[in-house]
């Protein structure tokens, strides 16, 4: 995958400032791997199968918690309830492959964000490690999960007819 880097060789400011706005944009969505999501199962206290039935969705070949194309993740209020297990995707923010394609982007982004190009300075390295961790490929549903949502939606589509 090739890494677009021009704006960031020096690397870039970014601190958290726990505001929740990356968790409550309207249309947003989280996608996680089995092991994140199994994680986040276990820190519930819930079967993985119920987890995956109750939160998340299948997203056009994608697992991806579910929630409200309006509202905020199904797990952020007044905070992340699953902080200490949340998904890459969320402990990687901003560095996202599309926050870094270009300098115009992350400073749109910025304009949202008050943690982005103010607090600790983050080096390329790290950078390109998190650039990484969002591959696209990380988060494709394996088949036995896509297999897993086909049944869980026939089984939905029974339960609705009254089957």
């Amino acid at each position: 995958m090739r890494i677009p880097k021009e704006f960031w060789l020096e690397g870039l400011n970014f601190e958290c400032t726990r505001c929740g706005w990356c968790c409550s944009e309207p249309g947003g969505f989280v996608h996680g791997s089995e092991d994140e999501f199994r994680a986040i199962a276990e820190y519930l206290s819930l079967e993985f199968d119920t987890f995956l039935k109750k939160y998340t969705i299948d997203d056009a070949g994608y697992v991806s918690l579910a929630s409200d194309k309006n509202g905020p993740c199904i797990f952020y209020e007044q905070g992340c309830a699953v902080y200490s297990v949340r998904p890459t995707q969320c402990r990687t923010f901003p560095f996202w492959p599309g926050l870094l394609t270009s300098e115009k982007e992350w400073h749109k982004m910025a304009e949202k964000c008050p943690g982005i190009s103010s607090g600790r300075l983050w080096p390329a390295d790290e950078i390109v490690a998190f650039y990484n961790a969002n591959s696209p490929s990380y988060y494709k549903t394996p088949d036995w999960l896509r297999r897993y949502f086909h049944r869980l939606s026939i089984t939905h589509q029974t339960e609705e007819s009254g089957i």
